[in-house]
């Protein structure tokens, strides 16, 4: 009875496909918004506290954009599932010059034999642990990426492999590279055994 217990907790606490793509689109959620906040795209009062990994994150209080953010993470999280997804991409651009300052890469790296019965045995607390490496990296940006002086805007740009259906509302896009990159600084990574996120940031050079 022992035995088939301890088996029981084991498999109750596996990762399985569905639960993957919940734990990755919930860190693009948060880490979306920890790099609005971050870079000031919006301003600090549009934001308000919550928990998550051990840390306390800001999260957008505006309607208008949490409905984004979440219409785009419900795509991502349909893709998650069906493996299809190689890369997310925030793109910060200037309002002035429309050019673009900051380009946020996260590749997403998926297993393509997992299926729903697929269980990762990872626990939850190690993945949330790596998770927050990376928003504490996103948090000490500020340190060391140029400031954003002028008015920005963003947009999330999402590969997928080529014959991947893509809904109407959305619509193809070039790279949005930034010119006369500066550098790219590598971030953390984090794995569920199933996907696996990198993250890097190329920032704009001084003219």
């Amino acid at each position: 009875v022992t035995m088939a217990t301890s088996q029981q907790a084991k498999t109750s606490n596996a990762i399985s496909l569905k639960g993957s793509a919940d734990i990755v689109a919930e860190f693009f959620g948060y880490g979306i918004n920890s790099i609005l906040y971050q870079r000031g795209i919006y301003a600090p009062e549009q934001f308000e506290r919550t928990k998550k990994y051990g840390l306390t994150l800001l999260v957008t209080a505006e309607e208008a954009l949490r409905n984004y953010i979440n219409n785009i993470l419900k795509q991502l999280h349909g893709w998650l599932l069906e493996k299809t997804v190689q890369k997310v991409v925030l793109v910060i651009t200037s309002k002035t010059t429309n050019e673009v300052v900051e380009r946020w890469q996260f590749d997403v790296e998926c297993d393509k034999s997992a299926t729903a019965e697929t269980l990762s045995s990872k626990p939850e607390k190690e993945i949330h642990s790596e998770i927050q490496g990376i928003i504490r990296q996103v948090t000490a940006s500020v340190t060391f990426l140029p400031m954003i002086e002028d008015p920005c805007v963003f947009e999330i740009i999402i590969y997928t492999d080529k014959d991947t259906i893509t809904p109407d509302a959305w619509e193809e896009s070039d790279p949005k590279f930034v010119k006369n990159a500066a550098e790219v600084f590598q971030l953390r990574s984090f794995s569920t055994n199933i996907h696996t996120v990198k993250s890097a940031v190329t920032y704009r050079g001084e003219d």
